[in-house]
């Protein structure tokens, strides 16, 4: 795998986080989108990066994957200087893709002609991160070959279906990631939202 994470500002202060790593023959993905406008976004956004991140060796099945969102709601919600976020988070074995999501970030597993799969399709999109009222969704897949895109909404709300998977399949990895945040770009250069992405081949 090659994956490549790209992550721009829309607003004043990027409230997305992202973060990719191994964990032994595994490696872990996940997003975060901060919810704007109630304050401790990022803080929210980046304290279940963070926990993800930590947690990593400890995730073994689906349904471990749901209790760790479950705790880190809890967690985020005890916190006074985080507010709430989305978190989508996936485990890539050898064999199988795993793992469990709240709100509107998204991941999707693209095979190299079939139709893509929504993995998180089942998602609860509210109540949100640190609202400690939260239902994590997990998943599960066999591993084929293809790709793994994870990214925010600020790419799935302002990009037609058909040009993120043109743009993953007919292009490198390396360079597919950057033109997927290009997509969303207006003319005048600025982003409607914040956007982050990680795009691997699996």
């Amino acid at each position: 795998m090659n994956p490549v994470l790209i992550s721009a500002a829309g607003n004043p202060e990027n409230e997305d986080r992202g973060f990719f790593g191994k964990d032994g023959g595994r490696t872990v993905f996940c997003v975060a989108d901060g919810a704007g406008g109630s304050g401790g976004a990022v803080e929210a956004a980046a304290m279940a990066i963070d926990l993800v991140r930590q947690s990593a060796p400890f995730l073994s099945d689906m349904a471990s994957c749901a209790t760790l969102l479950a705790r880190i709601d809890t967690a985020i919600a005890n916190d006074p200087a985080a507010g709430e976020t989305t978190c989508a988070f996936a485990v890539v074995t050898p064999k199988e893709i795993f793992g469990a999501s709240v709100g509107d970030s998204e991941i999707w597993f693209i095979p190299t002609e079939e139709a893509h799969t929504d993995l998180t399709l089942c998602q609860q999109r509210k109540p949100l991160l640190g609202s400690n009222e939260t239902y994590p969704v997990p998943f599960q897949c066999l591993r084929k070959s293809g790709w793994l895109l994870l990214a925010t909404d600020g790419l799935f709300k302002y990009t037609p279906v058909e040009r993120i998977l043109q743009t993953c399949r007919q292009n490198l990895t390396k360079d597919a990631a950057p033109q997927l945040v290009e997509l969303v770009r207006y003319r005048s250069g600025a982003l409607p939202d914040d956007v982050t992405v990680i795009l691997t081949n699996v």
